[in-house]
């Protein structure tokens, strides 16, 4: 759908574009995994229509594991943007790097093949993310969309945060390998997955 109106607005149109969506649905090179549960579709669909692209991946100085960060990052000014062919940013492995090192999928992707470019935004923890509050959401259409999205994927209601302000990224817990969210269907004729107890 995503790249359909994308085709249909943009490319049809001789237009050009700057999308914004979270790196899992652009990054190059994925397999399905636990983090991913299918390649992204999105800028292949793009460049087979004739769109040239350049995608620009949001990251931080985690490049292993969540105490793993490279201080070669701290002289970089926050926020930079550079390329990723050719120097050594492209060779760290891009999950940790995007997911400020609570995350990695196997084989480890390089940032080079997954992004043309990153966007470095700081120190892991600097990074804050600021979200809309339960009170500020309850009973809006918006807040309704959230309660259903989360029902499809299987969640313990109600996880609309309490505070505005949280870390970007939390120190997994020990031995959180497990998948919190229920595995999608394979496919259209599949089951749901159960549905959660109601509140």
């Amino acid at each position: 759908m995503y790249a359909q109106v994308v085709k249909d607005e943009v490319l049809v149109k001789h237009h050009r574009a700057f999308l914004i969506a979270g790196s899992g649905h652009f990054l190059r090179g994925q397999q399905p995994s636990g983090w991913a549960r299918a390649p992204s579709y999105i800028e292949p669909e793009l460049r087979r229509a004739g769109a040239r692209t350049f995608l620009i991946v949001a990251g931080t100085n985690a490049v292993k594991g969540y105490d793993d960060l490279d201080h070669r990052f701290d002289s970089w000014p926050a926020p930079s943007i550079v390329l990723l062919k050719g120097n050594r940013a492209g060779e760290l492995s891009a999950m940790p790097v995007i997911s400020g090192g609570t995350a990695e999928i196997q084989p480890p992707l390089k940032l080079k093949d997954a992004a043309d470019a990153l966007l470095y935004l700081g120190p892991r923890d600097s990074l804050i993310s600021v979200e809309a509050i339960r009170e500020e959401v309850d009973g809006t259409p918006y807040g309704k969309e959230l309660v259903r999205r989360m029902r499809i994927l299987g969640f313990d209601l109600p996880i609309i945060p309490e505070g505005k302000e949280s870390p970007q990224f939390e120190r997994p817990e020990p031995g959180s390998d497990s998948q919190t969210v229920p595995a999608p269907p394979k496919n259209i004729d599949a089951p749901l997955p159960p549905r959660p107890p109601s509140r």
